[in-house]
């Protein structure tokens, strides 16, 4: 009986531990945004400390099995981040980290796009070409930021893991897929705070739709280490397995949010 008690003491504890790293990894400040896709009614709920909840500005708002949990069905949809009231905008680096599925497409595929009131030029090429991802910004003078292009191609109808990172420090931009580093090139400069037009996913200037599948979205407002990165892929940021087997604290993560 002692033994056995033991283990449930033990057990108890692992769990209060889990529960709470995922609500501190949550709670990291330099987290913008966390789109899980999953939950139903019209607001895409943002479980970051921010609150920069999305809504669908254009298309349907349609839910599917994902990689983890249910994912969004992209198809000529686009989802508002809400620029002028977003909170925590990256400024000194970026990560944009999530799980696509995409149907493959002859355009440019939009994962995200902001746009300010300096220029009409979009502040950010985030896209999937069929000749290779294009991770790009430039700031509100119209000066490149950093410029990746042509990078990593993306498969078509397979779930792949895509994160963009940029450090004002360094200057470094890199992407990664499935947790590996692709490409890096040398930038300058700080990023533009000035989403005051729009930011969204899903589409740029009314073209270049997104088409399939996204799922576990996040942007940091600073550029994740690998082993950071690893641990967003893997569900270990939000201690979540990927693959259900944790389904008890991803439960206690999503009603905690």
């Amino acid at each position: 009986m002692m033994k056995n008690a033991n283990i449930h003491i033990l057990a108890v504890a692992a769990a209060l531990c889990f529960g709470m790293t995922a609500q501190a990894n949550l709670n990291d400040a330099s987290l913008s945004v966390y789109y899980s896709f999953d939950g139903d009614g019209d607001v895409i709920t943002d479980h970051s400390s921010y609150g920069n909840h999305g809504s669908i500005a254009a298309g349907a708002l349609t839910r599917q099995d994902g990689h983890v949990g249910m994912a969004l069905l992209f198809e000529n949809t686009r989802v508002d981040l809400n620029g002028p009231e977003f909170q925590n905008k990256p400024v000194d680096g970026i990560t944009i980290a999530a799980w696509i599925r995409h149907a493959g497409s002859g355009d440019p595929q939009t994962l995200f796009d902001a746009k300010g009131t300096d220029h009409g030029s979009g502040l950010y090429h985030a896209e999937i070409r069929p000749g290779g991802f294009r991770w790009f910004s430039r700031d509100g003078s119209s000066t490149t930021v950093f410029n990746i292009n042509p990078g990593p191609v993306l498969p078509a109808d397979e779930w792949v893991h895509f994160v963009g990172t940029y450090d004002s420090e360094s200057g470094m931009a890199r992407t990664y897929v499935n947790g590996e580093m692709t490409h890096e090139a040398q930038g300058a400069g700080k990023l533009s705070g000035n989403w005051d037009d729009t930011a969204g996913i899903g589409d740029h200037n009314g073209g270049r739709w997104l088409t399939g599948l996204l799922d576990e979205y996040f942007i940091f407002s600073r550029a994740l280490s690998a082993d950071e990165i690893n641990a967003v892929m893997t569900g270990a940021f939000t201690s979540v397995d990927p693959k259900g087997k944790a389904a008890i604290s991803w439960a206690g993560v999503k009603t905690g949010r």
